[in-house]
């Protein structure tokens, strides 16, 4: 498993890239924008919900369950997704276990965002849209509480 500080780093690259993205796209997006196919939009939507996913996993899979090793020291290397949530949330470093779920969700419908409508997909952005500043929260509230870890071994 990845050292921590890797995993920030990860996060922020992953960061830095949707906010790219989501400046390179219309605001607001309207159906208008999909009448016609238009590379451009396309591409930042696809980077969108390239690295939407990808961080999204990243916190999931990876940074939440080192989180709980390294810094609450919680042994948690066999439990599932949920039982670490629950127990972030528990310490206050996960606003809400049910809201990451609705991220998830949502990560889930942009990935497979051929299956919606236009105005369904542009919905479905605008909540993810919002997502990535409740990710990059997230992330910062992990990285004070390392930082304080840092502090008290010192």
């Amino acid at each position: 498993m990845r050292p921590l500080d890797d995993l920030f780093k990860e996060c922020d690259l992953h960061l830095l890239a949707l906010r790219e993205a989501m400046q390179r796209c219309p605001h607001p997006m309207t159906v208008g924008h999909f009448a016609t196919r238009n590379p451009d939009l396309i591409g930042a939507l696809d980077q969108f919900a390239y690295r939407f996913a990808k961080l999204q996993d990243t916190m999931s899979v990876k940074l939440f369950r080192r989180f709980a090793l390294d810094v609450l020291h919680e042994p948690v290397e066999s439990l599932p997704v949920i039982d670490i949530l629950n127990l972030l949330e528990k310490y206050r470093y996960l606003p809400s276990a049910l809201r990451w779920q609705e991220i998830r969700e949502v990560r889930n419908q942009i990935t497979h965002e051929y299956c919606l409508e236009p105005d369904e997909l542009i919905e479905t952005l605008e909540f993810a849209f919002g997502m990535v500043t409740e990710m990059s929260e997230i992330v910062d509230v992990l990285k004070h509480g390392l930082s304080a870890l840092h502090r008290n071994h010192q």
